[in-house]
Parts: structure tokens; sequence; C-alpha cells
């Protein structure tokens, strides 16, 4: 008979579980302010040992990756709320803002990654938006692939040396933009 080994996503212990939470809240905050977060300063950010830390992620990027993955299911906690679809929307798009490191560590990941990770985001908000369309809020013509889009280029106001000297200007302004132009003007 084999031995099952735990899944590393999931802790089955209590103690595991709780400091696999603080982890990724240190992550997340320290995510925030720099993007080259390392292994060690979340440890000394949740006064976890190094190896506790190591444990539950090899690495950097599988931190980043877990931290996300955790907003990701806030989201999807969202949705199931059936919170309205322009809503969800700018919620991830002042996540986008916000979590400026934490954006540009994905940025670094092969294409495939990154586009795993999009793909994942559109269709966890896909129904939200099919609704908003149905119940008239949502103009028809914008399909799920047009999030992508509209994330990019979200993201290029963010990075514009251009724009203003304050990098969220734009990007609240952007956002009025898109949120507006998102809405059915029949109604």
């Amino acid at each position: 008979m084999r031995a099952v080994r735990p899944s590393a996503a999931v802790p089955r212990r209590v103690d595991a579980r709780r400091n696999r939470e603080a982890i990724l809240r240190a992550a997340d905050e320290a995510f925030s302010e720099h993007a080259d977060v390392a292994l060690d300063e979340v440890a000394r950010r949740t006064g976890l040992g190094r190896a506790t830390v190591y444990r539950h992620f090899p690495d950097r990027t599988a931190l980043a990756l877990a931290v996300a993955a955790h907003h990701l299911a806030a989201l999807k906690h969202q949705v199931r709320g059936q919170e309205p679809f322009r809503e969800l929307l700018r919620s991830v798009l002042a996540m986008q803002a916000r979590r400026r490191p934490l954006v540009r560590l994905f940025r670094e990941l092969p294409e495939r990654s990154r586009r795993q990770h999009a793909d994942a985001l559109v269709s966890l908000l896909r129904p939200a938006l099919e609704e908003a369309q149905r119940r008239g809020t949502v103009r028809s013509d914008i399909e799920p692939a047009d999030l992508t889009l509209l994330f990019e280029m979200h993201e290029a106001a963010l990075v514009s040396e251009l724009a203003a000297r304050e990098p969220t200007e734009p990007a609240e302004r952007l956002m009025r933009v898109f949120l507006d132009g998102l809405a059915d003007q029949r109604n």
C-alpha cells in the first residue's frame, strides 16, 4: 500500500493552515510594497521560521502565484455573492492598480503562464458579464475576451510615464471611462 502525500496546496493540519494563511497575508502586504520580496522577509513579518515559509513556498514566484490565487478565490466569492459586474470589474482594476509589484512579477512569467492566468480571470468574470448583458446594464457587443484587452489598456495607463506624476490618477480616470464605456446606452 502506497502512502498518499498530502497536497502542498492545502495543508491538513490546523497549525499548517494557520501558518500558510499568515504567510499569504504577510506576502500580500510585502508584494503591495515591492516586487523583490524575499522569503526571509516574509518569515520575519510572520514571526515564523524560514524553514516553515520555504516548506510552503519554495520560491518567490510560487509565493506570488499563491497570493494571486488567494485574490482570485476572494473574487470568486464576490462572483458567487452575485455582486454586479461593474463592481467586480472595478475591484479587479483597483487591485491591478494597488498591487503593482505583484502585477510586475506576473508580467515576468512566461507568456503561456500569463495567458492561463488571464484566461482564468476572464472565465471567472464571464458569468457576471453575461448576466449584466442580459439585464441590459452592459453593452451586448462586449465579448469576454475584450476584458483581457481592457486589463492591458489599464496596465498601459498604470505604467505610462507620460500620463501624470501620480500613477493612480490616469488609471482612475481610465477606470471610469472603461466602466462608463461598457454601459449599455440604450437604457
